[in-house]
Formats: structure tokens, sequence, C-alpha cells
């Protein structure tokens, strides 16, 4: 009973970020909505597992070690930020081809590997074992036995399962699926849009960070 406050704090503080729109819930339900429940299933599991890894990298102290190695962090973040562009590139041409988003022929970058595109969305996050690191500076007390972190790494995944995989059984749906395809031009479009923005984003933070480097004394 002495590290459920912990654990609680944590699966509560984890399950508000997943339930934030991102990048991860854009690829989830584009994949559902417009390919099948099956290969959004594949995606979650693609973003559970990354999840996972960094969890992982942040119990093993990665997080705190890319803070250290700041060349690393920022180029691990410049890589992933270049997915999260080419990503939304993709999207906004599904959005501006003419044909339909029924046939295939919108998605196929994604639909090839469902479960490589979850992965590698969730991967090309790297703050996510930065931000991991901290909250277990703060939450997890140094003393924990071995197996609250094990708890960790089942609370996140349970969660992670949970929520992603309810949004790609819901928006998989025919009712979810016929409202989409009505408006699959502007979904695809706005989807496209905001994974093109938040690789941008985080290009231009790198790029603030390399600037301010160069002019400290």
């Amino acid at each position: 009973m002495e590290f459920l406050p912990s654990l609680l704090a944590l699966a509560g503080m984890h399950f508000l970020m997943a339930m934030i729109p991102g990048s991860n819930t854009i690829v989830v339900s584009w994949l559902s909505a417009t390919r099948s429940r099956r290969d959004g299933l594949k995606a979650v599991a693609g973003v559970v597992l990354a999840s996972l890894i960094w969890v992982g990298c942040a119990l093993f102290g990665v997080g705190a070690l890319l803070l250290d190695t700041g060349w690393l962090y920022k180029l691990l973040r410049l890589a992933g930020a270049a997915y999260l562009i080419y990503v939304g590139i993709r999207m906004l041409g599904a959005g501006f081809s003419r044909r339909s988003v029924s046939t295939g022929s919108a998605n196929r970058f994604a639909a090839r590997s469902p479960f490589v595109t979850g992965l590698l969305t969730t991967l090309s996050n790297p703050k996510s074992a930065v931000f991991w690191t901290s909250a277990f500076l703060v939450a997890v007390p140094a003393h924990a036995p071995g197996w609250v972190y094990l708890a960790i790494l089942v609370i996140i995944a349970v969660q992670s399962a949970l929520w992603y995989g309810a949004l790609a059984l819901f928006l998989s749906t025919g009712y979810a699926r016929a409202f989409y395809f009505r408006l699959t031009r502007y979904l695809d479009l706005v989807a496209g849009g905001v994974m093109l923005a938040l690789g941008l984003k985080l290009a231009n933070e790198v790029r603030l960070e390399l600037s301010t480097s160069d002019v400290s004394p």
C-alpha cells in the first residue's frame, strides 16, 4: 500500500496524456476509419510497444542520458520531426487525391504495415523518455522495489491498449466509417495538417535550441 499513491498518480498522468489528441490518436483513428478495424488494432499494438520502449528507457536512465547528451537528444527529435512531416504530407496527399479513399489508394503507405506506422509514430517523440524520467523522479520513491517498476510497465501497457483500442473499435464501426467517408477529403486534410504541424513544431524547437546554443558564450 505504500507505493499505491505513486502508481495511481502515474496511471492518472498517463491516461490524461493519452486522452489529449496527438499523433498517436490521429494515426490510430485514421487507420481504423479508412482501412479496417484490424489495421487500427495493429497500429494500437505498435503504439503500446513503443510506449513501453520509452517507459523502459526512462526506467533505465536513458531519459537522463538524452538530456546530458544534448546532441543525441536533438538528433532523435529531428528524426522524429522528419517522420511526422512525412506522414503528414502523405495524409495531405490522400486528401488532395481525386481518387476515393475507399479504393485504398489514399492509404497505401500505412496499409503495408499499420503496426510499424503506430510504432514509429510513438517512437518519433523522444521527449517521452525525458518526460517519464522526470515523472519517475517526482512520483516514485528512490527505494521502490522492482515490482513497482514492473507494475508501471503493466499499467502503461494496459491503459494504452484500452484507450487506443477503444478508439480503434469505435472508429471502425459502420456508422463512424460512413461518417468519415462522407467527409473523407476534409478529414484527411485536417489529419495531415495536424501531423505536419506537429513535425514542424518539433523541428522548430530544435532549431531554436541550436540557434540559442550558437550565440551562448
